[in-house]
This record gives C-alpha cells, sequence and structure tokens, in this order.
C-alpha cells in the first residue's frame, strides 16, 4: 500500500511514506519538513477549560495531546502538543498509522505544522503552527530581556518591571500552545519496549553485518589478486628453473592452499550473513505490522545463534591468517608489498 504525504503549504504530494526519510522537501514551494512516520502505540487527549463563565457567554478551552509513535525502523518518538480546541480534532487509535510534519531549526523542531491519520485518511493542518518548547523559551527569553534592558536604559523602575514580566511570562504560557518532541528512554518500560529494544539490537547487528559483507568482498577481491599474482610468479619459477626454486613453489603453493580456504570461508560467511540479514529484516517489519508476535523472541534468539556460530568461521579465518603470516618470504619477498 503506497502512502503519500502532502505539504500543508500547497497541498501537494511531497513524499511516499515506503520509501522516505526523516526530513522531506516539497518540490513544488521548496518548503522543507521534518517528519515522524509510523504507528501509534499510546494517544491521550485532554481537555482544559481555560476560561469558563456561563453558557451564553464565550468560553476558551485547550486540549492537550500525547502521541507515542513507533518507527518502522523501531524506535520510540513521543509528540505532545496543545492546541485550542474543546472538541478532538484529532481522532486516532491505538495502531492507527500516522505521520507528523514539523518546520526545522537546525535539526530540531521549530513549529508543528500538520498530523496525518493515514488508516482513516484524515489530515488535520494546524491553523497556526504550534512553536516548539525550545522555540517558545527563546522567544520569551529574548522579549524579557528587551523588557529589562529597554527599561534600565529610559529609567523605569526595573524591579515592577521584572515582577510585570514574570507575571506576562505565566500568562503566555498558560494561554499559549507549545510542542515538544522526545525520544522516551525504553529501559523502564514493558513488554512492547523490551520488543523494541530487541529489535534495535537486531538493527544495530544489521549495520555491522552490512559493514563486514563489505569488508569480506574486499578481502575476497584482495586475495584473488594475491592468488592470481602467486600462480603467474610460481610459473615463472618452473619455467626458469623448477629444482632451483622448489622451496619456494612450495611456499608458494602452500600460501595459494591458505588463500584459497579463506576465500572458501569467506564465501560461506557472506551467505550466511545475508541469509541473517533477511531473517532481521523479516523480524524487524513483521514486528512492527504486528506489533507482539508469541514466538518473536525465539526467532530473534536463532538469529544471535546463528551468528554466534559464524564467528566460529571468522576465527577460523583468522588462524588462516596467522598460518600465511608464517610465510615470511611470500610476505616480503616473492610479493613485494602483500600483508597478510
Amino acid at each position: 500500500m503506497k502512502l503519500s504525504l502532502y505539504c500543508p503549504t500547497c497541498s501537494r504530494p511531497i513524499a511516499d511514506l515506503n520509501n522516505t526519510a526523516p526530513q522531506v522537501t516539497c518540490a513544488a514551494c521548496q518548503h522543507r519538513y521534518g517528519l515522524v512516520y509510523g504507528k501509534l502505540s499510546r494517544h491521550s487527549s485532554i481537555s482544559e477549560t481555560l476560561l469558563f463563565l456561563s453558557d451564553q457567554l464565550p468560553s476558551f478551552y485547550k486540549r492537550h495531546y500525547t502521541l507515542q509513535i513507533t518507527t518502522p525502523d523501531r524506535t520510540l518518538k513521543q509528540l505532545q502538543f496543545s492546541i485550542p480546541s474543546r472538541t478532538d480534532p484529532i481522532p486516532a487509535h491505538y495502531g492507527d498509522v500516522v505521520s507528523v510534519l514539523y518546520t526545522m531549526q537546525g535539526y530540531l523542531m521549530k513549529k508543528l505544522v500538520a498530523v496525518t491519520n493515514h488508516t482513516t485518511g484524515k489530515r488535520y493542518v494546524l491553523p497556526r503552527p504550534v512553536p516548539s518548547v525550545s522555540y517558545r523559551r527563546i522567544t520569551i527569553t529574548t522579549v524579557m530581556l528587551a523588557l529589562l534592558v529597554g527599561s534600565f536604559l529610559s529609567g523605569t523602575n526595573v524591579f515592577f518591571v521584572a515582577v510585570a514580566a514574570a507575571l506576562g511570562v505565566m500568562a503566555y504560557l498558560k494561554l499559549t500552545n507549545s510542542a515538544q518532541l522526545t525520544t522516551p528512554s525504553l529501559e523502564t518500560g514493558g513488554r512492547e519496549a523490551n520488543r523494541l529494544i530487541g529489535d534495535q539490537r537486531l538493527i544495530a547487528q544489521k549495520l555491522k553485518i552490512e559493514h563486514r559483507v563489505d569488508e569480506i568482498n574486499h578481502e575476497c577481491q584482495s586475495n584473488q589478486g594475491v592468488i592470481d599474482r602467486l600462480e603467474a610468479l610460481k610459473q615463472k619459477m618452473v619455467d626458469v628453473d623448477q629444482q632451483l626454486y622448489a622451496p619456494r613453489i612450495f611456499r608458494a603453493t602452500s600460501a595459494v592452499n591458505i588463500l584459497k580456504q579463506q576465500t572458501a570461508n569467506n564465501q560461506r560467511l557472506v551467505r550466511e550473513y545475508r541469509r541473517a540479514l533477511k531473517m532481521i529484516e523479516i523480524e524487524v517489519e513483521t514486528s512492527w505490522i504486528a506489533d507482539q508476535l508469541p514466538d518473536a523472541n525465539h526467532f530473534t534468539r536463532a538469529i544471535m545463534q546463528k551468528l554466534t556460530e559464524l564467528k566460529g568461521i571468522e576465527e577460523q579465518n583468522q588462524f588462516l591468517k596467522l598460518q600465511l603470516a608464517a610465510y615470511e618470504e611470500v610476505k616480503h619477498q616473492v610479493i613485494p608489498g602483500y600483508e597478510g
């Protein structure tokens, strides 16, 4: 299923959520947004009455939201924000797929601009972007400093200005709205948090395996180059005088056999590592779709056990490298510059 995201400014599609990054840019209006996308794992919506005199007079309400989102890469994001509303304009439930768009200040959230529920197809673009807590704090600090400096230069009583500014800040914080995006700690969570920790470990292993596969492929190419050079060198020695060069031919042949055994081990490692990568991808994707699976821990243990088994082959390769290092003539005389 293709899930598209629309720009709050020009309402044109800006991203396919099946393949997107934490930042997106609208090609039409060039607005850049931060993006949080995932499954709703916690949702709360609480109404607060700011002013109520009677049913006939205007009343003021504020609604506070907490959206806890589990992203496809198995991280947890928590968005807390408030808007001026008595009703709930962002209906969402546990398990809904949602996305959050916000303007950025560097790599941090500056203002919250839109929330989309992809499960229901409803999109809520905030009438006025909600500033982040840090952005609002900077604004308040700047205004207060300006008032204090202005009162000092004009000769006004700084104490009364400071008291009035403090009261004004308290009223401002009460009446205005703010948004905060955080990454909650999983250490004190329950079963779901423990599963996320397990998935994050799998993802960390996935990155290590991908790096190791690249290293092994490079090592295979390097070893093949050394084998070709040794075989060519052996042929030259045979052509010149096989009896004279017999010790060197023996050493070179032994080195070639060790390198071929290393290559065979490396090829097996690559096959098994790629199989483990597919298993990790299946587990992470399945875990995100199905939330909690009764046999999830079993598959995670199976993956980790497979990686432990592959360490044996890695250790065998290290032993072969030590054997190859014993052939000093191969390393320094037969093929100068080669390092085993």
